[in-house]
C-alpha cells in the first residue's frame, strides 16, 4: 500500500511554515521528508515555480548530504540513496513525490508534506491532489497581509542585496514583483480550496496564536491531523528563519498597504473578528 500525506499545510509563505515543520517532525507519531517544501503540485500547476522548484530540491538534498557525511554518527549510505534519488531525474513526478514517502520511518505514522506554494495551484491542481490524496487534512496559516508582504518584501531584498541604503526605484522593483501578492492572494485562493474540500478538511490558524499560544495552536493541529497530544515539542516559541527587520521607504509600504487592501476586505468578511485580529 502506497504511502502518501493524509496532511498538507499549503500556506502562507512566511507566515510560520518553517517552525511548524520543525516542530511537527519532532512528534513521534508524525513522519515528513527531510527536505521542507516538496514543491511537487505547484511545480505541476505553477509555471513560475519550475524556474527553481528542482533547484531548490537538489540545494536542499545536497545540504543533507553534507551533514549527513559529516556528521559524527556512523555514516547512513541508505538515507544518502534516498536523499540522492529525490535529487535525480525523473523528479517531480507522481512516481517521485510517492517514492519521497516511501520509507521505513513513516510507516504506521501519520504523514505530512509542509509546501506553502501549494495555496496557488488553482481550481485543476486542486482536484488533482484532492484525487491523489483523498480525504487528506489542510492546514493554513494566515498572517497580516500587509505584514506578510513586508516580511516576503524585505527576504527579498537580503537574497538580492538590497537594503536601506539602496535607492527607491530598487525597492520599487522587489515590490512590483507578482510573487509578492501572488503568494498571500487569500481572495483568490481560499474561496478555490473552500469549492473542493469540506470545512471539516479545512483548518486555518491565525500567525500571531503562534507566538501568543504556540503549545495550544500545536494541541489543535494534533487533534485536527489525528495524532495524541504530546509535551515533548523543543523550544515551541523559537522563531525559524526571522527575517531582518530594517525600515522601508514610505512609498514601497504605502504602494503595497494599497495592493493587499482588497485582502483585509475579504478576511474580514470570511473570517469573525477574533480570528481577524489575530491574524
Amino acid at each position: 500500500m502506497k504511502t502518501l500525506p493524509s496532511f498538507l499545510c499549503i500556506g502562507t509563505q512566511k507566515a510560520g511554515t518553517s517552525w511548524l515543520y520543525e516542530q511537527l517532525r519532532q512528534h513521534p507519531n508524525i513522519w515528513m521528508p527531510p527536505i521542507k517544501e516538496l514543491h511537487y503540485f505547484d511545480h505541476l500547476y505553477c509555471e513560475s515555480s519550475r524556474n527553481w522548484s528542482k533547484w531548490h530540491i537538489k540545494h536542499s538534498a545536497k545540504r543533507i548530504i553534507k551533514h549527513e557525511i559529516n556528521s559524527n554518527n556512523a555514516t547512513n549510505f541508505d538515507y544518502i540513496r534516498y536523499i540522492a534519488s529525490l535529487a535525480s531525474e525523473p523528479m517531480l513526478t507522481e512516481a517521485w513525490y510517492e517514492k519521497a514517502f516511501d520509507r521505513p520511518a513513516a510507516k504506521n505514522k501519520v504523514v505530512g508534506d509542509i509546501t506553502p506554494e501549494y495555496c496557488q495551484i488553482g481550481d485543476e491542481g486542486i482536484a488533482y491532489l484532492k484525487g491523489l490524496l483523498n480525504d487528506v487534512k489542510i492546514l493554513w496559516i494566515i498572517r497580516d497581509p500587509l505584514e506578510r508582504m513586508l516580511s516576503q518584501l524585505r527576504m527579498n531584498a537580503e537574497r538580492q542585496g538590497v537594503n536601506e541604503a539602496s535607492p527607491t526605484e530598487k525597492w520599487m522593483e522587489l515590490a512590483y514583483s507578482p510573487d509578492i501578492l501572488s503568494r498571500g492572494n487569500y481572495l483568490d485562493y481560499i474561496p478555490r480550496w473552500e469549492a473542493q474540500f469540506s470545512h471539516d478538511n479545512l483548518r486555518y490558524i491565525p500567525f500571531k496564536h503562534i507566538a501568543d499560544q504556540a503549545s495550544h495552536v500545536l494541541q489543535g493541529i494534533e487533534d485536527f491531523i489525528g495524532v495524541q497530544n504530546w509535551d515533548g515539542y523543543a523550544s515551541p516559541e523559537k522563531k525559524i528563519h526571522a527575517t531582518q527587520s530594517f525600515d522601508l521607504p514610505e512609498e514601497v509600504k504605502t504602494y503595497l498597504q494599497q495592493q493587499c487592501q482588497p485582502q483585509y476586505d475579504f478576511l474580514s468578511t470570511h473570517f469573525d473578528a477574533d480570528f481577524v485580529n489575530a491574524i
